[in-house]
């Protein structure tokens, strides 16, 4: 595929969780809440192409760790694409993930990352269930989030974070995580407690 050439575009639900406390102060232009940044991916593909590839109902994960802030660099990423992807599929997600094929947000995400593990396929589960969604790579990565809780009172905490000229999303429901984890050769990260949110995307280039 010529990435000059080749259009893609996709809409997806989306479920993401980082390490930073909720919110995430990367919303913000602010760097990460420990100095450092463990984020993960997950969609599922609605609908979309990549050239004449189809790719409705594929799932993917796509997990990095960042030594500083993202915008630094250092970044060592991993994919998982649903094993259950045509080999088609496979080859046009995983250029389109890494960067190769331009577009928002991954062709920006790409300049961030110095190290790209060995894309696996696996079975991916990609559930959008408003603060109870999650998702799962195989073994080796999952989250699931849950509501904030005011401290005070105990009941749920909601919050909407709009992002007019956001890289990933433009709206957010912003959570926390029950469990997060990724642990792979090469990436190894756990943050559960921390920042995660839900919401439906559009992609492309």
């Amino acid at each position: 595929m010529n990435g000059e050439k080749v259009k893609w575009n996709y809409e997806a639900d989306w479920v993401a969780s980082c390490n930073c406390d909720w919110g995430c102060p990367c919303n913000f232009n602010q760097r990460p809440t420990q100095g450092f940044c463990t984020g993960v991916y997950a969609g599922r593909i609605k609908s979309g192409k990549c050239g004449p590839t189809e790719l409705d109902g594929v799932s993917f994960v796509w997990a990095t760790k960042w030594p500083g802030a993202i915008h630094e660099g250092g970044g060592t990423t991993k994919i998982w694409i649903d094993e259950k992807a045509s080999e088609l599929q496979r080859k046009a997600l995983d250029q389109i993930l890494k960067g190769k094929l331009e577009g928002r947000p991954w062709g920006i995400f790409s300049y961030t990352i110095d190290q790209w593990l060995e894309t696996a396929f696996v079975p991916v589960e990609v559930i959008l269930d408003g603060t109870k969604s999650s998702y799962k790579a195989g073994m080796e990565a999952h989250a699931i989030l849950t509501p904030m809780i005011n401290p005070i009172t105990g009941d749920e905490a909601q919050a909407k974070i709009m992002l007019p000229n956001g890289l990933v999303c433009e709206e957010l429901n912003a959570t926390a995580t029950r469990s997060f984890a990724v642990f792979t050769k090469g990436l190894k990260f756990a943050a559960p407690g921390k920042y995660g949110f839900f919401t439906k995307v559009s992609h492309g280039n």
